[in-house]
């Protein structure tokens, strides 16, 4: 049955107090700062496997400020000289990071055509969060000045199969900007360290997060992780 409401709880607890597996509910991702959030545990089509499901635009504000303060404070340990988000989710983190930062503001990636944009600056994309679905990821003409040659750091909330931050690093290079990493909230599995190899062989070394989750298993009592 579908969830009726979504809720993710921030608290701590030391790790030695952590609930072991199978879960039933809620998976607790312990952050690098020490804290645990309680990620809701959403089943995936067919039922026998399921995702922690981070909804960042669903989150309380003290969740909110919490995992976008932490992330600034990770984001910093790149010197980065322009913030770029991935759409959707990705956005209200970057903005959230590019201030803290103290930047003037940041670059929003988008998955809607403006009249004025051109395919030579769109790629395909290609989203476990919207499978069977068309999209393009576009960067605004006007905004290619704010990227070209710069040491741009790509800020989304979670990275999983890859496809969106491989996109990202695509069309931001296109763009002339110096791609230096990517930082997210959570980083899922690790299908996604295929796609980015094929920029730089260590690009999947560049790919920081605040917590990891794993995909889960239906087994007897709940889930299991299978990573």
């Amino acid at each position: 049955m579908p969830r009726t409401h979504y809720n993710a709880s921030l608290t701590f607890h030391p790790a030695d107090e952590l609930q072991a597996p199978p879960y039933r509910d809620y998976y607790p991702v312990v952050l690098r700062n020490g804290n645990r959030l309680n990620l809701p545990i959403q089943p995936l089509p067919g039922d026998d496997q399921a995702i922690a499901l981070l909804m960042s635009n669903q989150t309380p504000f003290a969740v909110e400020r919490e995992l976008g303060t932490a992330l600034s404070t990770l984001a910093a340990e790149f010197s980065p000289e322009v913030i770029a988000g991935i759409p959707t989710l990705g956005l209200d983190y970057a903005r959230w990071v590019a201030r803290e930062l103290g930047f003037a503001d940041y670059v929003a990636l988008g998955n809607s055509r403006k009249f004025r944009y051109s395919d030579a600056l769109s790629v395909p994309v290609h989203s476990v969060t919207s499978p069977g679905v068309d999209k393009r990821l576009y960067l605004d003409p006007m905004l290619v000045e704010r990227v070209a040659g710069k040491r741009t750091l790509i800020i989304d909330d979670v990275i999983n199969t890859g496809g969106s931050a491989a996109a990202a690093i695509e069309l931001l290079q296109r763009a002339g900007a110096i791609v230096i990493g990517l930082c997210v909230v959570l980083v899922e599995g690790s299908a996604w360290r295929e796609p980015l190899a094929r920029f730089a062989e260590d690009w999947p070394e560049r790919v920081r997060g605040l917590g990891r989750i794993p995909l889960f298993t239906r087994v007897p009592g709940g889930w299991a992780p299978l990573d």
